[in-house]
């Protein structure tokens, strides 16, 4: 079979535009897939990614009941995707709280700078992959709860998290 014969055939799965879904705290981001023996998912920062990729690491090998997280960040975003089994990501941005469960290998959650969040509820084998807007740095983290409230309230946009339309503004999403 020649090398266009087997492309020709690939049938998309889905859409080939991502789809971002809005949540109470955020956005699940359902990645394109393409059905070719199997499925292939993919991302492009600035494209599928609301930014340029500086960092990824993945979380695996998790022991039972393990839990995760506890912690925010200054200026780092993020989006989850577990790749293998099954987590439950418990959200907080200092007001309102929302539990989502990562578990489909091209659907992510995208977190804001300063959301608080907690990984829970690992299922054997499970593989989370995390890709970053920002390189390691320790001092980008808020890990003591109550100095992240203290961080959240002083901020100016704060004032407006009472109100349900305010969630992040992915720049990218604005010529879609």
């Amino acid at each position: 079979m020649s090398l266009f014969q087997k492309y020709s055939r690939l049938k998309v799965a889905s859409n080939m535009k991502t789809v971002f879904k809005k949540t109470k705290l955020s956005y699940i981001i359902s990645l394109p897939q393409i059905e070719d023996e199997g499925f292939l998912s993919f991302a492009e920062e600035k494209h599928h990614l609301p930014f340029e990729i500086k960092r990824f690491y993945y979380i695996y090998d998790v022991v039972k009941n393990a839990k995760r997280g506890f912690h925010a960040h200054k200026k780092t975003k993020q989006v989850l995707f577990c790749v293998r089994g099954s987590i439950k990501v418990h959200l907080d941005n200092g007001v309102n709280r929302e539990v989502i469960t990562l578990d489909r290998p091209n659907k992510g959650i995208y977190l804001d700078k300063l959301m608080w969040h907690e990984m829970h509820d690992f299922t054997d084998q499970t593989l989370l992959l995390v890709a970053a807007s920002e390189k390691y740095m320790e001092s980008d983290y808020i890990r003591d709860y109550k100095k992240f409230i203290e961080t959240v309230n002083a901020g100016f946009w704060s004032r407006f998290v009472l109100f349900d339309f305010l969630l992040p503004k992915l720049d990218f999403m604005k010529n879609k």
